[in-house]
């Protein structure tokens, strides 16, 4: 057995033999072949990772949204407190309360501070907020909901990260309605002399289920950039003229490279 094992040994060509030549180009070019697909899936495994594929929940706290309470009533006080509280939801952004305070004084400058970049929203309890949901309650008054909050938004930063946190905060303050309407209601009825019947007989029943809801201001919205479509093109087609460079590259250099070896 071993004799006969030596002599297919002696039947073997060398690695280098000059017959395996054919052989040795199509291993070389095989793993050419996988070097550019491997470079192109991790690049392309990359811009996934870190941009379409990228998680804007992990870091919803860094957007912060501007709060102010333009109404001293305490229908208002009460809302602001429920809406700061709902807030502090790690699924929401940061929100930063400037009620009372000089900064941000003005529904002007809040929009400014917006679209200017320095927050990524804004929740505003508009003011005569307080006075209008009594007139509902007491007097029967029509009523738009949407007319108690505003909330201000823009799309012309981090598009996806903005969508997200746009999302986050619409749903929180959606969230409230019904807590803020029953916690009402349970407030009236402990009023003097107060029943479910007297209270839907003075309120307007068609808001009273919902007794705020907010409007939407968006102070930048998206709009598609021609430059950038322009310059989209022009990279795809730069990506197609140089796909062919590596084919080009191994016909120059495969010839001179095998002759040595």
């Amino acid at each position: 057995m071993l004799r006969e094992h030596r002599e297919r040994q002696k039947k073997l060509l060398p690695l280098f033999s000059p017959e395996l030549r054919p052989t040795r180009m199509a291993f070389a070019k095989g793993l050419w072949d996988i070097f550019l697909v491997f470079t192109v899936v991790f690049w392309i495994s990359i811009s996934f990772l870190y941009g379409a594929g990228y998680d804007t929940m992990r870091h919803i706290k860094d957007a912060t949204l501007i709060f102010r309470n333009f109404d001293d009533s305490p229908a208002a006080t009460n809302l602001s407190s429920m809406i700061v509280t709902a807030f502090e939801d790690p699924a929401v952004p940061l929100l930063k309360d400037y009620t009372g305070s000089s900064r941000y004084d003005s529904i002007s400058a809040i929009k400014d501070a917006v679209w200017k970049g320095d927050a990524w929203g804004a929740v505003i309890v508009n003011n005569g907020f307080g006075t209008n949901l009594d007139h509902v309650l007491t007097k029967g008054a029509v009523y738009n909901a949407t007319s108690a909050i505003t909330l201000v938004t823009e799309e012309s930063c981090h598009y996806f990260k903005v969508m997200m946190v746009n999302k986050a905060a619409a749903g929180a303050l959606t969230g409230l309605e019904g807590a803020f309407a029953e916690q009402t209601f349970a407030r009236l009825l402990l009023a003097d002399g107060a029943s479910v019947a007297s209270i839907i007989d003075q309120a307007n029943a068609e808001v009273l289920i919902t007794l705020f809801s907010f409007a939407t201001d968006n102070v930048a919205p998206y709009h598609f950039d021609m430059s950038m479509y322009i310059l989209s093109v022009m990279l795809s087609l730069c990506m197609v003229v140089g796909s062919f460079i590596p084919s080009s590259m191994w016909k120059s250099i495969k010839e001179p490279f095998f002759n040595k070896v």
